[in-house]
């Protein structure tokens, strides 16, 4: 994610305050809290979604034969592409199985996904099997605060279209010890509140790290994911969209990785959804 700076996470965590303050900001959305039991509905500030029920079951698509998977986020999406890995260990995993990966256009948070009517319009065009939502606002230093509800919302809406829907929690910038545990368990508190999964991808990188800190998983700009990286995120994903489990996926020669470097991997991202699984399922 092209993560905000300091002043701008300063400002906005007085705007954030202030809103807070005079329960006037954002158009009067409803906010749901704490556990609603099923019941209830919720207008969020976009009328085109109407009204989403709360709290109801994560549809479980683990074993359907053509996967139709749908991406929203930002570069961190992207990175060595990859939306085709992660086809490519399904294909390798499931064998007969049709997958097909759609990323949404743009870089916006999913706050400012929520405003506009696009993104939905995508959400709603196909039967999807999961959906993949990536750009909850969050500060890199811990001392700030941004709002989930917009979050909650998406996670609602995906599930009115009977997908599966998974939080991608970003892996720490290089360095930051604290970064990707930190996150993991923002997005299981949004989660707590309304059933998803959450793919625990910034827990399996602190795993690699912790258990091989030469591995190179960033980029030269300490934000972004390496090839290892990348295909670490992928097994993650891999194993949280099928039940399948990573560490029993073959070799791939193709993907410029050690036999090693790869079954080590493997270990991690099945090592890491033992610990912290991604669905409530």
């Amino acid at each position: 994610m092209n993560r905000i700076s300091t002043l701008k996470l300063f400002l906005l965590a007085m705007t954030t305050a202030s809103c807070l303050y005079l329960s006037a900001c954002g158009g009067g959305a409803t906010t749901a809290t704490g556990n609603t039991g099923g019941g209830g509905q919720v207008a969020p500030n976009n009328p085109d979604f109407g009204q989403l029920p709360l709290a109801t079951a994560v549809p479980d698509n683990r074993y359907v034969d053509h996967y139709k998977i749908l991406m929203f986020g930002n570069s961190h999406v992207r990175s060595h592409n990859m939306p085709g890995l992660i086809r490519q260990l399904i294909l390798a995993g499931r064998p007969g199985a049709v997958v097909d990966i759609t990323v949404a256009d743009g870089y916006a948070y999913l706050d400012e996904r929520l405003s506009g009517t696009a993104d939905l319009k995508l959400l709603q065009s196909l039967r999807w099997s999961h959906v993949i939502l990536q750009g909850q606002k969050y500060s890199t230093s811990g001392l700030y605060s941004y709002p989930v509800d917009d979050s909650l919302i998406w996670l609602r809406a995906v599930k009115a279209q009977n997908a599966t829907p998974v939080l991608f929690p970003e892996h720490g910038q290089d360095g930051n010890s604290t970064e990707g545990s930190r996150v993991h368990q923002l997005h299981q508190s949004i989660v707590a509140t309304e059933p998803g999964c959450v793919a625990p991808v910034g827990m399996a990188w602190d795993m690699v790290l912790q258990q091989d800190p030469q591995m190179i998983l960033h980029e030269a700009d300490g934000n972004h994911a390496a090839l290892a990286g990348t295909f670490l995120t992928a097994l993650v994903f891999y194993q949280s969209i099928t039940g399948n489990n990573a560490e029993l996926l073959a070799y791939f020669p193709q993907i410029s990785l050690s036999s090693e470097q790869q079954q080590f991997l493997r270990q991690i991202a099945a090592a890491t959804l033992q610990q912290h699984p991604a669905c409530p399922f």
